[in-house]
């Protein structure tokens, strides 16, 4: 068996045990059973029975939980198989039907809930989904999305903005040189960041926040000429947008950033694919 057929397999008796598995829950506990909306039908109980047994003789060997053998298991599905065939599935779960459905579910290690099957109520309700919050802005055009960099001009921006951040890596730097690049990697960064939507209030307001520091960024950049050392206001913008970036980082760690200086981060980005 090739290592594809093998992957279809063992998601096949992954999703048919998951099914089963379920059904044998809502029928090992009485509680949950009266609590559910509606009785899965014979048919749907009969189905999923016979396909886990399938699944069971087509790969004996496999084992679950502590070891448990799949060839172990398959007379304890048989047995629940055989009682469901002649039940019309109710909310008083007979009995034998019940010890059956939580034989098998021993028999896949799956262990009994608090206060043991009778106790149980069945799984907590799902979270609603929560409703969607679209994007307000309109879908990014073709020439936004054209102008995104590639991965290498988008972290050679990150380098030259860790530069500018650190007092350390200024006082290497002519001035001259810091600034060349500048206004090219801010907008690599803004060209990254700017097509980006999120269906997300919270999301959507930690991109529109780092679009906003990076403008201030920007903006403070575009007054600074480059004949004196960058302004202290710059430097704290351009840890602002790091920190935002990394949210786990501090300016601190900006500050006492201290590396030999490589010139190709000091060159304004080329065009794309370039």
């Amino acid at each position: 068996m090739d290592d594809d057929e093998a992957s279809k397999r063992a998601a096949g008796m992954a999703q048919s045990l998951a099914g089963t598995l379920n059904l044998a829950s809502l029928l090992a506990s009485p509680r949950a059973a009266r609590k559910a909306a509606a009785m899965p039908s014979r048919e749907h109980l009969v189905g999923h029975l016979t396909a886990l047994m399938g699944v069971l003789d087509d790969d004996p060997d496999t084992t679950f939980g502590a070891g448990q053998r799949a060839r172990d298991a398959v007379p304890k599905v048989k047995a629940l198989l055989a009682l469901c065939h002649g039940w019309s599935p109710a909310p008083d779960i007979p009995a034998e039907i019940q010890r059956a459905a939580r034989d098998v579910l021993a028999a896949f290690a799956v262990p009994e809930p608090p206060g043991g099957w009778d106790a149980w109520e069945g799984a907590p309700p799902e979270a609603p989904p929560e409703p969607e919050d679209r994007d307000p802005c309109p879908p990014p055009t073709e020439a936004e999305l054209a102008a995104m960099p590639d991965t290498a001009t988008f972290a050679a921006a990150l380098v030259w903005c860790g530069y500018l951040a650190s007092p350390r890596m200024v006082a290497k730097i002519p001035p001259a040189d810091l600034r060349r690049p500048a206004l090219g990697h801010l907008d690599s960064l803004l060209a990254t960041f700017r097509p980006v939507r999120r269906n997300h209030a919270e999301t959507r307001a930690w991109w529109l926040a780092l679009l906003d520091r990076l403008e201030h960024c920007r903006a403070l950049c575009e007054a600074w000429e480059g004949t004196e050392a960058p302004p202290t206001a710059l430097q704290e913008a351009a840890r602002a947008v790091l920190v935002h970036l990394n949210h786990k980082s501090s300016p601190a760690e900006y500050e006492a950033l201290d590396v030999e200086v490589n010139p190709f981060y000091l060159e304004p980005p080329g065009p794309r694919g370039e």
